[in-house]
């Protein structure tokens, strides 16, 4: 009868550890938000293990093949219900397709466990006009048969049906061609199919620099939204990451023209404009400025050529430095350079300033093209004061006095005013006048060098003996608002000592505090807030610290780095990038 009971035992044991094992045991499970989903949108691909496992469990490397891989988010859980604990972990990655047709997401292994292979349709937006998701991209260009070198005008529009949290727009990818931004983003409302979306539009300029066929890679949206309906609460709901692609534009780009003669430049319009003063007196050794200014309409300016002018003889030209600068004008391309220089006439006389041209091909009429400034006549004069020319003097000699009375009653005066002529011309005359200058120069110079000592010397012994004044200190109080600046010093105190249990509490409060719209109740809700890759990093390790009383929290000074450089992030921010601010107006 004990050896009855003692294998009734046995078996009952052996079949609760039976039991034991198979509750334990790690499940995986794949899924995604939608299906069929639609080209160049995203959807998500949620994977969820029955555990507490490292990021890197999961690894979507096998995605890439067929799909765009966006974001990956990773939340770790725990629970206990009715003195049963259970953990889980979950990945979510945003995926888009580029193309229409079936594909499948393969099996995913997880720590020895294997999920289910997913079957997915996508389709073209065409098909499905009715099911337009809460984001998507579109885009645009002015010329799909452009010449080398010629500037395209690509447009790309954001449409947002739900409130935007953050988010950035990522330039079109193409190889051999230069890309540029114009200006400002543009933002409208428009009414599809019912749905009143928020319009965001952004322009680039494309130069290809090869001739052919070329891809244009569409822009890429990445960012994150709430769901703004009414039922979603959406000042409490979390952020969902998207991402969203514009459809590829293929273009044909045109080689030079063969009979164009000269350097290549490709535009709708080019003009030269000539800045000299018709009115300015020319006179030899003062130098007369010129202008010359080359503006042409969708090109770079660095695609502007040179202008080189051979000048006559008895003119000297200086060239200055080039400047060239390029800005946009009514959704166009402006680009400008100015020749500077300086002609410097050595000899009186009429002079011709030869004509300045550019050779350019006109895009709109498909023909050649020249600027020009014509040619100009310049008059040069002599300096005022200077010694007369032969060619002033009488050609004949005549006069209509005798000579000989002339001669007696003006002799006198005729020798005097020769000698005085002779005695201002001559060269002992013109070195004393050069001497006397020369010493009064001196003497005024040698008084401004011991002016200029004597001021070197007292701002020097200023210097030395002015006490410096104190310079006050840069605290976070000067950016920091009232409400959080008492949570966000705990937050110091608790992770430099390393508490992880205060450091949870006084983050909670600091975040809560800078803002009225959102409330966190977790570290998950606060990864989630700002979207933070090297917070989010810190928070997981603080939730392992606070969930495995065990283990000891060392990565303090690593979260409150995390902190710090999230306000160096806000402090950065560009409109372009359209972030929410770190402290709103008003707190």
């Amino acid at each position: 009868m004990s050896h009855a009971k003692y294998w009734l035992s046995l078996t009952l044991l052996a079949i609760a550890l039976l039991h034991s094992g198979s509750a334990f045991a790690l499940t995986v499970n794949a899924e995604v938000d939608k299906n069929p989903v639609i080209v160049n949108e995203s959807f998500t691909l949620t994977v969820t293990a029955s555990d507490d496992l490292p990021r890197n469990a999961f690894r979507n490397d096998t995605l890439l093949r067929d799909f765009v891989v966006g974001a990956t988010s990773v939340d770790r859980s725990t629970r206990l219900i009715q003195g049963q604990m259970s953990r889980q972990t979950r990945w979510q990655v945003t995926l888009v397709a580029r193309r229409p047709g079936s594909y499948q997401i393969p099996a995913f292994e997880i720590d020895g466990q294997r999920t289910s292979p997913i079957q997915l349709e996508v389709i073209e937006a065409s098909e499905s006009e009715n099911e337009r998701g809460p984001v998507f991209v579109t885009a645009s260009i002015d010329n799909d048969n452009p010449y080398i070198q010629q500037q395209v005008r690509y447009t790309v529009r954001l449409h947002l049906a739900q409130v935007l949290e953050s988010g950035s727009i990522s330039p079109p990818e193409i190889d051999h061609a230069d890309i540029q931004q114009s200006g400002n983003d543009d933002e409208t409302q428009q009414l599809i199919d019912g749905t009143r979306y928020r319009v965001i539009e952004r322009t680039y300029f494309i130069t290809p620099r090869r001739s052919g066929a070329i891809t244009i890679g569409g822009s890429r949206f990445d960012g994150q939204i709430r769901d703004s309906s009414e039922r979603s609460f959406a000042s409490f709901s979390r952020p969902q990451s998207v991402t969203a692609l514009a459809p590829d534009i293929e273009i044909n780009v045109r080689p030079q023209v063969e009979s164009f003669d000269g350097r290549w430049l490709p535009s709708k319009q080019v003009v030269l404009n000539d800045e000299l003063d018709d009115q300015q007196r020319f006179i030899v050794g003062e130098p007369i400025t010129r202008h010359i200014t080359l503006t042409a309409q969708g090109v770079r300016d660095e695609q502007l050529p040179d202008i080189s002018t051979d000048y006559p003889a008895g003119l000297r030209y200086y060239a200055e430095r080039t400047e060239r600068e390029s800005y946009s004008r009514d959704g166009e391309r402006i680009a400008q350079a100015t020749f500077r220089g300086v002609i410097l006439p050595s000899q009186p006389g009429t002079f011709e300033l030869p004509a300045v041209e550019v050779s350019w091909w006109d895009v709109e009429d498909e023909q050649m093209r020249t600027a020009r400034v014509e040619s100009r006549e310049i008059t040069v004069h002599a300096p005022a004061g200077g010694m007369p020319s032969p060619s002033a003097q009488p050609a004949d000699g005549s006069s209509t006095e005798d000579p000989a009375a002339t001669d007696s009653a003006t002799g006198g005066e005729t020798e005097d005013t020769a000698e005085r002529s002779a005695d201002v011309s001559s060269p002992g005359a013109d070195r004393t006048a050069t001497d006397a200058v020369w010493q009064i120069t001196s003497v005024v110079l040698f008084i401004l060098w011991l002016l200029t000592l004597v001021i070197f010397a007292w701002f020097y012994w200023r210097t030395r003996h002015r006490q410096p004044s104190p310079q006050p200190a840069q605290t976070a109080s000067d950016k920091v608002p009232a409400a959080s600046r008492k949570p966000l010093q705990q937050l110091k105190v608790a992770c430099r000592a390393n508490q992880p249990q205060a450091a949870r509490q006084a983050l909670l409060a600091w975040v809560n505090s800078t803002t009225t719209e959102h409330h966190c109740a977790t570290l998950d809700d606060v990864s989630s807030y700002f979207a933070s890759t090297s917070l989010t990093a810190q928070l997981n390790a603080l939730q392992e610290a606070l969930y495995r009383p065990q283990s000891q929290w060392q990565q303090g000074d690593a979260l409150w780095q995390s902190i710090q450089l999230l306000h160096r992030r806000h402090k950065q921010q560009t409109d372009n990038h359209r972030l929410p601010p770190l402290y709103p107006t008003g707190r």
